[in-house]
């Protein structure tokens, strides 16, 4: 039984979490986004404990990005390294490492 006094199927549950990013068109609200994903996930029988929205792409350690700009160079594919709240710490192919701002950051298309 959960929280709020409700069976949960199959016995014992653990929390996950799990981060997914949606294009949604440009007049779209990134709560709103949220919402929708919380929806779909229900749909499929799954508990949704909270849904929340951010704007823009939210990278992790060990994630593959590359760097918003028209300069070719930037769409090479770089590691992430380290995040703070406002800049990223990436690592190239070269092992070459910079820091960026964090709203650059766009997911690898070929990763997706």
């Amino acid at each position: 039984m959960d929280d709020a006094g409700r069976d949960t199927p199959g016995g014992e549950q653990r929390l996950v979490t799990v981060l997914l990013t949606l294009a949604v068109p440009a007049e779209a609200d990134a709560e709103d986004a949220a919402a929708l994903a919380a929806d779909a996930a229900a749909a499929t029988a799954l508990h949704v404990v909270h849904a929340a929205g951010v704007e823009g792409h939210l990278p992790v350690p060990g994630a593959t990005v590359v760097r918003s700009g028209p300069h070719p160079d930037l769409r090479q594919p770089w590691t992430v390294q380290s995040l703070t709240r406002t800049s990223a710490r990436l690592r190239d192919l070269a092992g070459d490492v910079v820091e960026v701002p964090r709203s650059s950051l766009l997911p690898d298309p070929l990763d997706a």
